[in-house]
């Protein structure tokens, strides 16, 4: 019996990497993401099977199309190639027994499979962006709520996970310079004018989501790296220890910025949505 998911949950727990974090990321329900790990494929709603599983290994670091391909022998949807004389006779080890075969989660594949592995992974991804973007459409047309006293309420801003920012976004532009600070170092968020998302990741801590309203602020300390992400970027400030960091732009879009301790350097990198 395949011992996928065994692999899976080790390669997370070598990469120290928690589930509620994965959860917080894809938005995958924690029970999905434990059912995984437990080989229980079946529990996963049919529907999203793959694209749940795709998601979890890309925030792992596994390989997503071998891992589909291991599923699908799992659950009887592709049946395992069979293994020719020669090839069996180089499972014998030393002693005579026969190795296992057990296959590892990264392996080179004949390219007919890849390029099916591939056209099923773009079919999921190309209407996963269209679900998306119907949402957007649906959520861009409601109008702005108001109070009982007709003030308008403080629209909410989304979170936007690795994933999607690599499938809804490209790199617009790439912004660097230096500041002339001193530890111990201390990163402050000021959203100015309305609501602002953003998750930080504070050396090696673990990743921490928030969402300041108008007028309020958060305080970071590290010591070497500090990592934020942050949408949209029109209505924040940050601070380097004390030190506006002007190379961030004011835009409707989320941008990703990196304070570099040993460095004194900033880079700031703008994202806009894809066409």
């Amino acid at each position: 019996m395949s011992d996928l998911h065994k692999k899976l949950k080790a390669l997370r727990r070598e990469q120290k990497i928690d589930l509620a974090a994965i959860e917080k990321r894809t938005k995958i329900n924690l029970e999905y993401l434990k059912a995984i790990e437990s080989g229980n494929f079946e529990v996963l709603p049919s529907t999203y099977i793959r694209l749940f599983l795709k998601a979890y290994c890309v925030e792992i670091g596994a390989d997503p199309v071998d891992a589909l391909r291991q599923m699908n022998i799992l659950l009887g949807a592709e049946e395992p190639e069979a293994i020719s004389v020669a090839a069996e006779e180089t499972l014998v080890v030393e002693n005579g027994e026969l190795d296992d075969g057990t296959e590892p989660i990264a392996m080179d594949h004949p390219p007919h499979e890849i390029r099916s592995d591939w056209l099923k992974g773009a079919a999921m991804i190309v209407l996963l962006i269209f679900s998306i973007y119907i949402v957007k459409q649906i959520v861009s047309e409601q109008p702005p709520q108001t109070s009982g006293n007709n003030a308008v309420v403080e629209s909410t801003v989304e979170p936007i996970t690795d994933f999607e920012l690599i499938n809804d976004y490209i790199l617009d532009k790439t912004n660097t310079g230096s500041l002339e600070v001193n530890p111990p170092y201390q990163a402050k968020i000021v959203s100015q004018k309305a609501q602002v998302w953003f998750r930080t990741e504070t050396d090696s801590a673990l990743p921490i989501e928030n969402i300041l309203h108008s007028g309020q602020q958060d305080n970071f300390r590290f010591v070497e790296r500090f990592d934020i992400l942050i949408n949209p970027t029109n209505n924040v400030a940050l601070y380097w220890s004390g030190q506006l960091v002007t190379n961030l732009e004011s835009t409707l879009h989320p941008a990703k910025i990196t304070l570099d301790g040993s460095a004194k350097t900033v880079t700031v990198q703008h994202y806009v949505p894809q066409n």
